[in-house]
């Protein structure tokens, strides 16, 4: 490679620009190579750059009057060029392609104007090359805005030669850059200054998105660096870190006709869908109803033609978006880094990638068409570049189906679990929804089929216990009861909780379709249950549970609660109005008909009396015969079936008067 050196060797100023060996200028290394370990191959080296000087007397371009330039080479030739418009404070930009902060510029190359640099640069190439403009401001997030972005490649083979780091200037979006160290990064504030954040600040591609790039005619050049001080960046990290799934919700998409002159349609009325406020001209001619049928809609349905000054349409962009085709030229990238893959479309060439959030549509498209390029997801939006816009990035688009969307997801998620599910949990959903939504099935059964599934997971032991859902389901059912309003204050009891067990147990197809917290949650909220104060005061009354200060036999039994829960919430009884009257009415029949010895239940006449006799200190507890005399009271109506009327008994020592009548008590 050959360099003049004006301010070197003198015989050599008129020659071809290139290195020569012995400058002042060039800090040789011991062997004269790229250094080992670098990122990526030959781009560190003491003779694949150059620090040139020209004079601008006129101060142009507000530049100063000597201007420090740094040529890259690829192939012994200029590749690009670099002019650093920073005053006297051009050596950290100096460092950033390698060489030293305090390079003597007298000992660089140096040309009386910008134009015969130009020209001699332009000859060594033979032809055009870039020429940017560097500068430096005391924000370091001024300086950085000079790159657009920076990418690491995941699969770049050194062997090969083949750079692993890459980046685009704002100034020139239709070029991409291979990087030769971690030094310019770390000028332009990209990166700390060791570089050792390249990761963080970077974007993974691979050789797929590089092939994009070059089918698009994007230039590729290299800014290599120095050897001076040139730093290697960081092997580039070979996996890829797993990313969120993408949600896919059902958008809600509706289908017109509208007599609008799309560009390349013939067709005097199109069909055109409108999904996420964006609006899809259909290309199919007479052909379409394969293409509604995969949107969802009934091809035999009529379609509602839209005005073309109706602002749904208006609203919509109509003929930005790419269209629609039946006859489809279409491109697939799949995300590498997602679990499942999200696939985006590139339909007719546009410079637009489309996500098709029902996987119906996508089949669609992806019949017939070549295999998927797998891509890092962090690269979609950079896939497709736009030269004249150097911020921008990939035109995303997302285009659903007829459907339920995305509040009807999460409506049938909660119906299940009685939660708000996580952007997993939703996508997951959507995709059993869109499983099930075919062969003509009617809304309600594609909802219904959806529900069970995921009440799959629940008996599966997958998903929430059975356990958290009731308590959510009784819960709040309990509070939001507009006859009973904050029943229990909330709370949720074992016997609620087995009662309603054992009914999903029963009736599980049932409440698998229904949805497990919604086939509860409807149970507590439309019933008129007493509440479990009421009903523990309402035993007392019958059965001096409170009032005695010994236990004598469980007051209440477990079994009684759980008989009464069943009662309060079963379908039959969501009417009953249950009172803490209405139960004492209830126990006190219960009694009476427990006074026969043969009913089965006559162990409650003999609790309640030994409850009384603890309570008066009479020495009766146990004692058959007055347990006996008891029940003979209550059977003959001489008292009511209560604890008040028993414990007067007791405590008169059974001879309250000429007869019975006076311990008829009511509280």
């Amino acid at each position: 490679m050959k360099i003049v050196q004006q301010r070197c060797v003198a015989a050599l100023a008129a020659a071809s620009l290139g290195w020569v060996s012995g400058c002042a200028s060039e800090a040789q290394p011991a062997v004269d190579e790229s250094i080992k370990g670098t990122a990526a191959s030959a781009i560190i080296g003491a003779n694949v750059t150059e620090v040139l000087v020209y004079d601008n007397p006129d101060l142009a371009d507000d530049l100063p009057r000597e201007v420090p330039v740094v040529v890259s080479f690829k192939d012994n030739k200029p590749n690009v060029v670099f002019q650093i418009g920073c005053g006297s404070n051009y050596g950290p930009i100096l460092e950033g392609f390698g060489y030293p902060r305090t390079l003597d510029l007298n000992q660089a190359a140096f040309y009386d104007s910008f134009d015969a640099m130009k020209a001699q640069i332009e000859r060594d190439a033979g032809g055009q090359v870039p020429i940017h403009t560097l500068r430096c401001d005391a924000n370091p997030n001024v300086t950085r805005q000079q790159i657009f972005q920076v990418y690491r490649r995941v699969d770049a083979d050194l062997g090969k030669g083949e750079a692993e780091y890459y980046l685009r200037l704002r100034d020139d979006p239709g070029t991409i850059y291979s990087v030769g160290c971690s030094n310019l990064l770390s000028a332009l504030s990209w990166t700390v200054a060791d570089g050792s954040n390249i990761e963080q600040v970077s974007i993974p591609i691979n050789r797929a998105v590089l092939d994009v790039w070059k089918a698009q005619e994007i230039a590729a050049r290299e800014i290599n660096c120095h050897s001076s001080t040139g730093r290697a960046l960081p092997r580039a990290r070979r996996d890829l870190p797993q990313q969120p799934s993408e949600a896919s919700y059902s958008a809600e998409a509706e289908l017109y006709l509208v007599r609008y002159p799309f560009t390349g349609i013939r067709t005097r009325v199109t069909p055109y869908l409108i999904a996420g406020g964006k609006g899809y001209a259909i290309d199919c001619g007479s052909n379409a109803d394969m293409m509604k049928q995969a949107f969802g809609f009934d091809p035999a349905a009529t379609l509602e033609e839209l005005s073309t000054s109706d602002p749904r349409f208006t609203a919509s962009d109509p003929d930005r978006q790419p269209h629609l085709a039946c006859d489809r030229n279409v491109k697939i990238f799949q995300t590498a880094d997602q679990s499942p893959s999200a696939r985006y479309f590139q339909l007719n060439g546009a410079k637009s990638l489309v996500r098709f959030t029902c996987p119906r549509a996508a089949n669609f498209f992806a019949g017939g068409a070549p295999p998927a390029q797998s891509v890092p997801r962090a690269a979609v939006p950079y896939l497709f570049i736009d030269p004249n816009a150097p911020a921008s990035q990939t035109r995303m688009l997302e285009v659903g189906c007829w459907g339920p969307g995305r509040a009807r997801m999460v409506e049938l998620f909660f119906w299940v679990f009685g939660r708000e599910p996580n952007e997993g949990e939703l996508q997951n959903t959507t995709t059993i929804y869109e499983a099930h939504n075919g062969a003509g099935s009617p809304r309600e059964e594609v909802e219904a089929r959806t529900m069970a599934s995921l009440a799959g997971y629940v008996f599966g032991g997958s998903a929430d216990s059975l356990h958290d859902i009731l308590g959510r389901a009784i819960g709040d059912g309990k509070r939001s009861n507009p006859r009973r309003m904050n029943l229990d204050g909330g709370n949720v009891f074992g016997e609620d909780r087995s009662y309603f067990t054992s009914e999903i147990d029963g009736n599980r197809d049932r409440a698998a379709r229904t949805g497990l917290y919604r086939f509860v949650n409807d149970r507590v909220a439309n019933a008129t249950p007493a509440s479990r104060d009421e009903l523990l005061a309402s035993y007392d009354w019958a059965y001096g549970c409170w009032q005695t200060p010994v236990e004598v036999g469980p007051c209440p039994a477990a079994e009684g609660l759980a008989w009464w829960t069943g009662e309060f919430y079963s379908t039959g009884n969501k009417d009953r109005n249950y009172t803490r009257r209405s139960l004492e009415a209830e126990h006190a029949s219960y009694l009476k008909r427990c006074s026969d010895h043969t009913s089965g239940c006559f162990y409650e006449i003999e609790n309640v009396t030994s409850r009384a006799c603890h309570r008066s200190g009479r020495p009766c507890v146990g004692d058959a015969s007055w347990a006996d005399y008891i029940a003979a009271m209550i059977r003959d109506n001489w008292i009511p079936a209560n604890y008040a009327s028993i414990i007067c008994l007791v405590e008169t020592g059974g001879n309250p008067g000429a007869d019975a009548s006076g311990c008829r008590r009511e509280r």
